[in-house]
């Protein structure tokens, strides 16, 4: 069995994305990480319901902003207490202070009429975020591992793209000196550092530079 990892550098840049792919499970199995696919998802029904507009105050509901309005003019209060001062044995009758806002809601005999749909479509959206959630967290482990050869492969190809560009200058390059190596790689020289050049060589096997 081989690994990505076990082709040199050069090897891994000569490589095909389909012979790449083909590494990718070994890979995975190599490290210890799951391959995982997309599960499937429940389907969840399409439920239509309207809404009716009621009028809140400070939670409490009412059919009419009139009727909301009513409420508030009867001066109503709440118990309160002193947080930060006696605390919650001391407490207190506080005017209750709010503003009427409007608020959609549901009507609840519409609800109990589509209670199974709606049962059976909250039982399929927490199935659906539960299994979307197991798997993100299993990708984030595969993708580490895959993300990281195919980054590998690109770096290679680069890499080989940037010997083959020395390489083919120096062709260039002798030539122009009508083969005259020494002076060749004199010139190649005020171009590329020399370890680049001798990278390149290596690469290729062609030996030392002059």
């Amino acid at each position: 069995m081989k690994t990505y990892w076990d082709y040199t550098e050069k090897e891994r840049s000569l490589l095909t994305e389909a012979e790449v792919t083909a590494t990718l499970d070994v890979e995975l199995m190599s490290r210890g990480v799951l391959k995982v696919a997309m599960p499937e998802l429940r389907k969840i029904e399409e439920v239509k319901l309207d809404t009716v507009i009621y009028y809140e105050v400070n939670g409490i509901f009412f059919e009419s902003a009139a009727k909301a309005q009513e409420m508030l003019a009867l001066k109503p209060m709440c118990s309160s207490y002193d947080y930060y001062g006696a605390g919650y044995d001391y407490q207190y009758a506080k005017p209750l202070e709010g503003k009427i806002e409007e608020k959609k809601l549901y009507r609840q005999v519409d609800l109990q009429g589509l209670k199974l749909v709606l049962v059976k479509n909250k039982e399929a959206k927490d199935f659906n975020e539960k299994a979307k959630s197991e798997y993100e967290k299993a990708a984030k482990s595969m993708d580490a591992v895959l993300n990281g050869v195919w980054e590998d492969w690109y770096r290679c190809r680069e890499l080989a793209a940037e010997h083959q560009k020395v390489m083919d200058t120096k062709k260039e390059y002798l030539a122009l000196t009508d083969g005259n190596e020494e002076m060749a790689t004199t010139f190649l020289k005020k171009l590329y550092a020399c370890d680049k050049i001798q990278e390149a060589i290596e690469w290729f096997s062609e030996g030392s530079p002059a």
